[in-house]
């Protein structure tokens, strides 16, 4: 910014700001450097977070050098040079800061002056620029430090070009909703030991005589955490950001557009979120649909650059103008690691509006991509094939008739959970991983964790009380036991059937897949979904269900294309932080039901539908309790064998075929399976196997000759 803005005063003077070649002062090239000088003065910079004030002492040492130069300009071109001291110009007129922390404010103060401390001369006053305030609420009934951002700088907000020139940062990352786990941690621990939520509640309620004063602070801190809440969902302000569970980075995001000036520049460290998020798609498409966003730098946190933040965790630089500093592209860089990587133009991409339009037509949200090849693949079959549902159209948009179900919620419905104890102690008789007594009957419930692709039996889970952080862990079933059609997994809850009922008919099962939606675009797999015998479900599986004109086996080749490597490809270019949610599912481009009536490609002599089913049939129906699913499609017989290689090589088939489908070209096939860890390493302990990539490409080749035959 400060480059632009000393370049604007040269174009005006028709003057060049390179001194080399220049020979002796001019009056006219002190006028030029004496603008520069007035220019740098009328610079207002502003972090709305500041914390420590790592980033305003940042910013200072960048104008203390340009300052620099420029009075060193002005000085050989034979004017004075400014009466006061250039720290001091700086501290009262460039740089201004806010926190809500009044000790955070009394650091950023103190590193403010001994960066300018000087002998024998007074610190300058800093109460005026480096405030104590809440930067987002403005309601002194909401929060004590409330401010109003115009009342506090009118030097700032009361100029022609209202605003700051910069607004930088790193804004908090935490959620405005209180977590129990979070405030009980240190001082209550054991209510983190509660086997679910609802016993998690009572025992916060148990506080209130056991210890008064704990229940009294959290019961503040909830009311307080509320108010804010309330406050930036109603107040005006926040109308992009203020959704979902609101991120307090994002509202920062927001504060930002709304108090930089019209032609000045934000500069924010943020999670990526802010840019491929559900949350935060309306601001994100405001950025990119008037043009204001400058670029994004994606960060993996691989080398541990945030200390305490897990190293799969993804942040970014992000960059945009004022309303009236318009761009038609903008500078993207996905997956750096450090400040060099952006060095390197091969990692940058310019992506348009119109690109982004493309790739995420109902969202406008951001792709992530690794590299320019990846991203030419992904827009190319963005091109061929139509998105799983496009809310753009009037009719067709959803062909599959997709609707989305999250059954149970694991915290908000906990209370209708039950233990294998309590039902015990009920009466209640284990059949399998059913609970029954008489007529009544306990389904167990599905979580995530408990699920692979195509396989319902992938793991049990057990409660582990110590470990606060993930107490179902997981018990992988082993191929032997996968190999008993009777083997049922365990799961860690159980619930009354009339629950499932309620919402959904047993028959729906055989149209409904269920995908993991904790994820994460640098896993082995991205996207893993699966069918589910007759069961209940927590949220942590997001239940797909295919409309009444879908028939079973149309499901089974949907579910075939949720597994595809090539799917999955695309898939993890649009996920920036670890939740696959139902917006980046419908924005991926998914063949269409009309696509399997056709003849098999490869093999004329049955329907594509058939070919792709078939498969999937037998790498679902592999135990008693998924017969149903078989009975329904016409699986003969209804429980197929579970064989380790056979289901290796069904998977490579499948694979290998909606390559072919999505047209993607050989070559083109191998750089996306080299994009996924340990696809193109042979198992261990399997010894002369090949690689799942050669297994894939020889399919490949295979069925791609047929195809020519």
């Amino acid at each position: 910014l400060i480059e632009e803005r000393l370049a604007e005063v040269a174009k005006r003077k028709g003057l060049d700001l390179d001194e080399r070649g220049v020979g002796s002062p001019s009056p006219e090239r002190a006028g030029l450097w004496s603008e520069c000088l007035d220019t740098l003065r009328q610079l207002k910079i502003v972090d709305p977070a500041c914390g420590s004030g790592a980033f305003l002492i940042a910013a200072y040492d960048l104008l203390e050098d340009k300052y620099s130069e420029v009075v060193g300009h002005l000085q050989y071109h034979g004017s004075e040079p400014p009466a006061e001291a250039i720290c001091d110009i700086i501290l009262r007129d460039n740089i201004f800061g806010v926190d809500v922390t009044p000790e955070a404010v009394e650091i950023s103060q103190l590193s403010l002056w001994l960066r300018t401390a000087r002998r024998d001369k007074s610190l300058a006053d800093l109460s005026q620029n480096i405030i104590c305030g809440n930067s987002l609420v403005d309601d002194p009934q909401v929060h004590p430090a409330a401010m109003t951002w115009e009342d506090k700088f009118p030097q700032v907000f009361g100029r022609d070009e209202k605003g700051f020139d910069c607004v930088i940062g790193n804004p908090p990352w935490e959620r405005l909703n209180l977590k129990a786990r979070e405030f009980f941690a240190f001082s209550a621990p054991h209510v983190l030991e509660a086997m679910t939520a609802e016993e998690g509640r009572d025992l916060i309620s148990d506080l209130e005589a056991k210890n008064p004063e704990l229940h009294a602070r959290w019961v503040q801190a909830k009311d307080a955490a509320e108010k804010t809440i309330a406050f930036v969902r109603t107040c005006g302000r926040y109308g992009l950001t203020a959704q979902g569970d609101i991120n307090t980075y994002s509202a920062f995001a927001e504060l930002a557009l709304n108090t930089v000036a019209p032609h000045g520049r934000v500069g924010l460290l943020v999670p990526s979120g802010i840019a491929t998020d559900h949350t935060t798609k309306d601001f994100f498409a405001k950025l990119v649909n008037s043009h204001l966003l400058i670029g994004l730098y994606d960060f993996e946190n691989r080398k541990g650059i945030f200390q305490d933040v897990h190293r799969a965790f993804k942040f970014a630089v992000l960059l945009f103008g004022g309303s009236k500093r318009k761009r038609k592209t903008a500078d993207f860089v996905f997956f750096a690691h450090d400040m060099k990587d952006l060095e390197d133009k091969k990692r940058h991409l310019s992506l348009t509006r119109d690109d982004i339009k493309l790739l995420n037509p109902n969202t406008r949200t951001c792709p992530v991509f690794r590299s320019p090849k990846d991203a030419d693949l992904t827009i190319a079959v963005y091109r061929r094939i139509p998105i799983l549902l496009d809310e753009s159209r009037e009719e067709g948009g959803n062909p599959w008739e997709i609707k989305y179900m999250l059954m149970f919620h694991q915290s908000f419905d906990a209370k209708l959970f039950t233990h294998a104890k309590t039902l015990t102690e009920n009466g209640y008789k284990l059949h399998g991983n059913l609970w029954q007594k008489g007529k009544s009957k306990y389904l167990p419930l599905y979580e995530a964790k408990m699920i692979q692709a195509y396989e319902h039996r992938a793991a049990g889970v057990v409660f582990d009380r110590t470990n606060w952080a993930r107490q179902g862990q997981t018990v992988a079933t082993t191929p032997a036991q996968l190999q008993n059609p009777e083997c049922v997994v365990q799961p860690r809850w159980w619930i009354d059937e009339s629950n499932v009922t309620a919402l959904v008919e047993p028959k729906s099962f055989t149209r409904m897949l269920a995908f993991k939606n904790v994820t994460s675009p640098t896993n082995q797999r991205t996207m893993i979904a699966a069918f589910l015998p007759y069961s209940g479900v927590v949220h942590s599986a997001p239940l797909m269900l295919t409309g009444e004109n879908i028939s079973v086996r149309l499901t089974c080749c949907l579910l075939a294309n949720l597994n595809s490597f090539v799917y999955d490809f695309v898939c993890r270019q649009k996920i920036g932080g670890i939740n696959l949610s139902y917006f980046i599912v419908n924005q991926i481009p998914t063949l269409q039901p009309h696509t399997y009536a056709d003849r098999c490609p490869w093999d004329q002599r049955q329907s594509l539908e058939k070919w792709v089913s078939d498969r999937v049939l037998k790498l679902t129906c592999t135990s008693n309790d998924m017969i149903p699913l078989a009975e329904a499609a016409g699986l003969e017989p209804p429980v197929h064998p579970w064989k380790p290689a056979e289901r290796a090589d069904l998977m490579a088939q499948l694979d290998a075929a909606y390559f072919i489908l999505y047209g993607i070209e050989r070559d083109d096939v191998e750089h996306i399976l080299s994009t996924f860890t340990g696809a193109s390493e042979a198992p261990p302990d399997m010894f002369g196997s090949v690689s799942v990539a050669d297994k894939i490409l020889k399919h490949y080749d295979h069925l791609r000759s047929k195809m020519g035959a």
